[in-house]
C-alpha cells in the first residue's frame, strides 16, 4: 500500500532524526545512562516500526477501499513527535513532554479537553518521576531558561 510505505518512511525518517538529536545529548553506559540514553531508544523503536510499516505497504498487494480517511491523524502525530523532538532542548523536558501527551491526547475523539489535560499532566509528571527522580536522568537544561 502506497500510504503505508510513505508513512512508514516517514515514521523512520522522524526516529533518524530524532536519534540523532538523542545521540548528541550522551548516551552515557548501560548502567550509567546519559540523557540521551531513553529517548534514543524511543527513537529506535519508532524508526523500527516506521521500517515494518514500510516494508509491510510494500508487500502488500491490497488496498483496503477506506484507507485514506483517517490518515490525517498520523500525520498528526508525526508532526507532534518531531515538534516534541525539535522542543525539547528549547523548552525542557516537563512542558515539552507535557504538550507532547495533550496534543496526542485531543487527536483522539473520545477523550474531552479535561481528559486530555489530565493526562498531559499526569503522564509528564509520571515520566519526570520515572527518569529525573526514580532513575537519575540528567536532561539538558532548556535553552529558554523554562
Amino acid at each position: 500500500m502506497k500510504s503505508d510505505v510513505v508513512s512508514g518512511a516517514l515514521l523512520a525518517a522522524a526516529g533518524t532524526y530524532a536519534g540523532a538529536k538523542a545521540w548528541g545529548f550522551g548516551l552515557g553506559q548501560l548502567h550509567e545512562p546519559g540523557a540521551g540514553f531513553f529517548p534514543f531508544v524511543g527513537a529506535a523503536l519508532v524508526f523500527g516500526c516506521g521500517a515494518v510499516i514500510a516494508m509491510q505497504g510494500l508487500m502488500s498487494k491490497l488496498q483496503a477501499a477506506g484507507e485514506a480517511a483517517g490518515g490525517w491523524k498520523l500525520w498528526a502525530c508525526v508532526a507532534t513527535l518531531v515538534a516534541y523532538a525539535v522542543a525539547l532542548p528549547l523548552v525542557g523536558f516537563a512542558l515539552s513532554t507535557f504538550l507532547m501527551l495533550g496534543a496526542l491526547c485531543r487527536l483522539d475523539k473520545r477523550t474531552g479537553w479535561v481528559a486530555s489535560f489530565a493526562c498531559a499532566l499526569l503522564g509528564s509528571a509520571g515520566f519526570w518521576l520515572i527518569f529525573v527522580r526514580g532513575l537519575g536522568v540528567n536532561f539538558p537544561p532548556s535553552m529558554l531558561g523554562i
